[in-house]
């Protein structure tokens, strides 16, 4: 894997993202893990749509999911300088500079899409960044992907309590912590709220986060332009209520200001993964459901 990624790392980030779209050619034209997956997560999220249309938005997501793999080649691979270069545009970037300003702590809410490499890399460069990661399960992988995330300056703490308590004192201190809003947590780590009107459990961390630094919350993301001529890195307010003081309220509108990011550019969001496998009692798995491999 270490020789795959260096090797991609060779390739400019046109031919990477070339190879990316076959990839994602490949996971639609067979019955993969991913394909089924994501065409789930598109009715349930879209059902206003025709089926003609989700399916033409699932190919283009499996094209944008291929170009995510393929373009970890292109982050790891390369010099800081050379990444940082693939930036197009910053849009209100005033609003990070403002937050950075901020005494309180940041808490910065990434949600899967675009490439969340490629803004880890920018934040990093703008101020000292620590972030959750889960280790991989080779040890050897692991060390060689955290030492490349680390060299932008990130840093990186487990998926453990002790990383938990890393964040906590990061915003406590008036640091920038950094976390994924949309992935699933255990259902003791969890409130069940609307996400694209779908039960979703939504992790409670940014709510106590939030609630026990005073910290300041921002959604980022970076999205892929069009013929392989960058990325332009985003910021915006969350939705309000992400700071009410009671936790469905907050994990609600942390849902909410996700979709407002989606809305961006559907394709790119990371359809693959199963969000909604956890649904409320009684209520099987949609994805079993589908007898999705």
């Amino acid at each position: 894997m270490i020789v795959l990624v260096r090797l991609l790392g060779l390739l400019s980030l046109g031919m990477a993202q070339r190879i990316g779209r076959i990839l994602g050619w490949s996971l639609w034209i067979r019955r993969t893990r991913a394909r089924e997956v994501a065409r789930v997560n598109l009715a349930l999220t879209y059902p206003h749509l025709s089926e003609q249309e989700r399916n033409q938005m699932l190919r283009n997501t499996l094209r944008h999911n291929g170009m995510v793999g393929t373009e970890m080649g292109v982050f790891w691979g390369k010099e800081i300088t050379d990444v940082l270069g693939l930036i197009r545009q910053v849009h209100n970037p005033q609003l990070l500079d403002e937050a950075l300003a901020d005494t309180r702590g940041l808490l910065i809410l990434a949600p899967h899409i675009g490439n969340w490499e490629q803004l880890n890399t920018y934040l990093s460069d703008r101020c000292r960044l620590t972030i959750m990661f889960k280790p991989a399960k080779n040890p050897y992988f692991d060390a060689w992907m955290r030492r490349r995330r680390e060299k932008s300056g990130a840093v990186l703490v487990p998926t453990t309590a002790g990383g938990v308590r890393s964040l906590f004192k990061t915003l406590q201190k008036g640091g920038v912590a950094g976390f994924l809003p949309d992935q699933e947590p255990q259902r003791r780590s969890g409130v069940m709220v609307p996400f694209m009107g779908v039960p979703t459990l939504t992790p409670r961390m940014p709510y106590e986060l939030l609630q026990r630094t005073g910290a300041r919350a921002v959604m980022a993301y970076a999205l892929r332009r069009p013929d392989a001529s960058g990325f332009d890195i985003h910021f915006i307010e969350p939705d309000a209520e992400i700071y009410s003081d009671n936790a469905e309220a907050a994990c609600a509108a942390l849902n909410r200001s996700v979709e407002q990011v989606v809305a961006a550019a559907p394709e790119q969001y990371q359809w693959t993964y199963k969000r909604f496998k956890r649904q409320p009692d009684g209520i099987p798995s949609p994805y079993a459901a589908a007898r999705v491999p």
